[in-house]
């Protein structure tokens, strides 16, 4: 028997319970944290598609990441899921990997928040290696972060990570795909390490459930820290968005194995709680 199997016997035991851990409870629905909605995409794969996409995933509220307010304004009217705008500005400032390097970045994205009439709750998504953690680019984004409350959404390495709770200890950061490295020790080092900081999921299925079988150490880290995680797709491309019930499928094989709260939290808990409904 794998240990976290013998986990559900022992949990189900000490809570008294009868029924078996294999009788699957009702899905829960969902908290997409790591969704991009670009205008070349929205071209093919229009306003329509995604709220239906959404809708028939049980996809109950969403972070969308975009270069234009008014695509995120059209899926708002659009869509019955609840949307929750990150500006990402990369796209528009620069190239993906040299944007912290943009001269007066943090004020060109202040100016771009100041003339938008959506209410953005976050910046993001950011690629940035660790060699360039001390461009001015992104000491400028965490300044603006920390003073605007927004949440940033960081592509990267754990030196990154550091750097920026080194320099801003207060700002908010999801570390997409739980990080450059995704290894059970790293990723628990990192949450205890810096509490403000959670992540999402998004692309790591074959490593959490490898075969249809959630791997232990993800098992073990789900537990000791269940409100940390959230799930995403990562809709990229016009072909994720269309593979989206797939990859969606292949996320909910493996929450399912997990014990129900802790499926809950991180399926769209933890989600609704660090970005509550303005």
């Amino acid at each position: 028997m794998h240990h976290h199997r013998l986990h559900h016997s022992l949990l189900g035991a000490t809570l008294g319970l009868t029924l078996p851990f294999t009788v699957a409870s009702a899905e829960p629905p969902i908290f997409d944290a790591h969704l991009h909605y670009r205008p070349a995409v929205a071209e093919t794969f229009g306003i329509s598609d995604v709220g239906r996409t959404l809708a028939s995933n049980d996809v109950r509220s969403a972070i969308v990441m975009s270069t234009e307010g008014g695509l995120i304004r059209r899926l708002q009217a659009g869509s019955d899921t609840r949307i929750v705008p990150f500006l990402e500005v990369s796209h528009r400032l620069g190239k993906k990997m040299d944007w912290m390097h943009v001269e007066d970045l943090g004020a060109r994205i202040a100016d771009m928040l100041d003339e938008s009439d959506v209410a953005w709750h976050g910046l993001g998504e950011f690629h940035i290696l660790a060699d360039d953690r001390f461009g001015p680019g992104f000491e400028q984004l965490l300044d603006l972060a920390v003073a605007r409350d927004l949440t940033i959404m960081i592509h990267g390495d754990p030196a990154v990570i550091d750097h920026a709770y080194a320099t801003h200890p207060e700002v908010r950061i999801l570390w997409a795909h739980a990080g450059s490295y995704a290894y059970p020790p790293l990723v628990q080092d990192y949450l205890e390490r810096h509490p403000r900081m959670n992540m999402d999921l998004s692309m790591r299925n074959p490593r959490i459930n490898p075969g249809g079988q959630i791997d232990d150490d993800w098992f073990e880290l789900f537990l000791t820290h269940p409100d940390r995680f959230m799930i995403g797709v990562d809709t990229f491309t016009t072909t994720r968005w269309e593979q989206y019930t797939h990859l969606k499928d292949e996320t909910r094989a493996w929450l399912a194995q997990l014990p129900d709260n802790v499926a809950r939290a991180i399926a769209f808990e933890n989600g609704e709680r660090l970005f509550p409904a303005q």
